[in-house]
């Protein structure tokens, strides 16, 4: 995967932090990667693009309703994760997969001039490093603290200040 071209929907005319929109050439297909598990998360990282689930067996399985993911581990092991949860960066954050950053993603230059019909996403901080230095208003990501577990979150900030939040 590489990073093509980038930009920030500030969101300004809701309460919402901005979101880091990518346009990349390629964005890999689940069978390619290769995921770790720590806690309930599963996570694979591969040139710079990650891919996670929070899921952990029986009685955990009501996510996408039921259906099921074929996953391979970094040990070559087939695993079936029935009905995870989509779960989200500051989560993988908290354990040793991190740092990840949620963005949306494409690659269709078209979706990133019109500012829609994107796939979400999820990229390490130094790929969404280097989306941001793509962007044509001057910012940068910073880190914040949300939620009630102290989860961090990288967020594009204004270099002129201002988050849009």
């Amino acid at each position: 995967m590489r990073i093509k071209d980038a930009s920030v929907d500030w969101r300004e005319d809701v309460a919402n932090a901005p979101r880091l929109e990518v346009l990349v050439d390629e964005i890999p297909d689940r069978s390619d990667l290769r995921f770790e598990h720590e806690d309930s998360i599963w996570c694979a990282v591969q040139d710079g693009y990650v891919e996670y689930f929070a899921w952990s067996g029986n009685g955990n399985e009501g996510g996408y309703t039921g259906d099921c993911f074929e996953i391979t581990t970094v040990d070559g092991e087939s695993v079936t994760l029935r009905g995870p949860w989509s779960s989200r960066a500051g989560c993988v954050n908290n354990r040793s997969f991190g740092p990840v950053v949620d963005v949306r993603l494409t690659t269709n230059p078209e979706t990133l001039e019109r500012g829609h019909t994107f796939k979400s996403g999820t990229l390490t901080l130094s790929a969404a490093k280097q989306a941001i230095d793509l962007v044509e208003e001057a910012c940068h990501l910073e880190c914040r603290e949300r939620l009630t577990r102290d989860e961090q979150y990288w967020v594009p900030i204004r270099e002129s200040g201002g988050d849009g939040t």
